[in-house]
This record gives C-alpha cells, structure tokens and sequence, in this order.
C-alpha cells in the first residue's frame, strides 16, 4: 500500500463518520423542531384564551365603569344641590 491509498482509506473513513453524524444531528433537530411547534401551537391557544377571556371582561366591566361615573356625577350633583338647600 502507498501512501496516497493510505490517505484516501483514511479521508473515506472519516467522512462516512461525519456523514452518520450528520444524518444522526438532522434527525434529532427535525424531532426538536416538531416539539418546539407543538409547544409554539399550545402556549398560542393559551393566548387566544386569554385575549377572549379579556375581551369578555373588557365587555362586562365598560359598562360599569360608565354606571360608576355617571353615579358619581349625579351624587355630586344631589349632593351639591342639598348642601346648597340646607345654606338657605
């Protein structure tokens, strides 16, 4: 065996190495890759969730928030005018 025999032996050797290991590598990123969309896919479920949950809230709670001012105003204004009924 020649030097050059020896040397191709060894480049084929570790590049059939590399080439399991990179076979090995793309299929555990296409394993992570399938896990990471599915936890993608839930925790944007979850949000919608919550962005409804919140719309719903915002909904039962305008109205109130409007009740709550608009009695307020008109208690200032009773209020106001008693105290004013009372002076005379």
């Amino acid at each position: 065996m020649t030097a050059p025999e020896i040397l191709v032996i060894i480049l084929s050797t570790t590049l059939a190495i590399f080439l399991v290991l990179a076979i090995v590598l793309v299929a555990y990123l296409i394993v992570i890759a399938k896990k990471i969309h599915r936890i993608a896919e839930t925790a944007e479920q979850g949000v919608q969730g919550f962005a409804a949950m919140v719309a719903n809230l915002q909904r039962v709670i305008a109205p109130a928030m409007v009740t709550k001012a608009f009695t307020e105003i008109i208690d200032r204004f009773v209020g106001g005018r008693k105290g004013k009924k009372e002076d005379t």
